[in-house]
């Protein structure tokens, strides 16, 4: 599998957000092996060029809703990989596509301003830890994760920034990554989406959708309080994060030495 940067970005046709998690460095030396793990938007566009990049890969894990695979696609997958539907809501956001459709600009100023975007966010990132059905999703993603049989492995959801953002982080943390390493990673995924997201503000200003398409950023952009809100809730309700990963994910000491062992180079 060939890499179009020293982050382990393959640079697709009909997606843009797709990276091997290979080469952060771990604790006690070495670094995650490359090939092993990937993270990803979705994958319903890939063109058949792009299948071939993406050769190898053996499970690939999607954690978008019924609803969104039935508005933007199901995915596309290399030959021989597997399917693994864990949907994991993303937040209710139908509001905030509603009102930017309807282009009232007093409305998306009441919705999206003073904060109230990146709040959601938040909140959003807070649930992934409060909520059991979405700890019940991630723990099968890591469960899948743990076994060398099932690697290469992609995980993704629509814009492989939040629900795979915190599954990168909690696997990354598992297998030894330093925190602030952890959130490079996941603001990375800002760098691969600057170009389309910043077509996409100039439209919804240029056609007069939006009198103020700046608001929309929060919601697009990854920002360190998002990641952040996770794992401070993981701290508050189960103390720490080792304990949110034995009794929140209900992972065993085996099972977290798996993860670590399959992704260490």
């Amino acid at each position: 599998m060939q890499f179009d940067d020293e982050y382990g970005h393959i640079a697709l046709d009909g997606a843009e957000n797709v990276r091997d998690l290979g080469g952060i460095p771990l604790a006690g030396g070495g670094e995650v092996a490359a090939g092993r793990l990937l993270r990803a938007d979705a994958l319903n566009k890939l063109t058949d060029a792009d299948l071939d990049r993406l050769a190898g890969v053996r499970t690939v894990i999607d954690f978008r809703t019924p609803m969104e695979i039935r508005t933007n696609g199901a995915d596309r997958l290399p030959a021989g990989a597997e399917l693994v539907e864990l949907p994991v809501a993303g937040g209710d956001l139908d509001a905030f596509y509603e009102v930017i459709g309807s282009g009232d600009a007093e409305r998306q100023e009441q919705l999206l301003g003073d904060g109230r975007t990146e709040h959601v966010l938040v909140e959003i990132n807070r649930n992934f830890v409060a909520m059991p059905i979405e700890r019940e999703k991630f723990a099968a993603a890591l469960t899948l994760a743990a076994d060398a049989a099932r690697l290469p492995l992609l995980f993704h959801c629509t814009a492989g920034k939040d629900r795979t953002g915190w599954m990168a982080a909690i696997v990354l943390t598992i297998a030894g990554a330093s925190r602030a390493d952890v959130m490079a990673d996941y603001l990375r995924s800002n760098d691969y989406h600057r170009e389309s997201y910043g077509k996409l503000l100039a439209y919804l200003g240029e056609s007069g959708q939006m009198r103020d398409p700046e608001l929309l950023r929060p919601m697009l952009e990854q920002r360190p309080a998002y990641l952040e809100a996770a794992f401070e809730e993981a701290d508050r309700m189960y103390g720490s994060f080792d304990a949110f990963l034995t009794k929140g994910l209900d992972l065993s000491e085996d099972l977290r030495t798996a993860i670590h062992d399959a992704l260490r180079a």
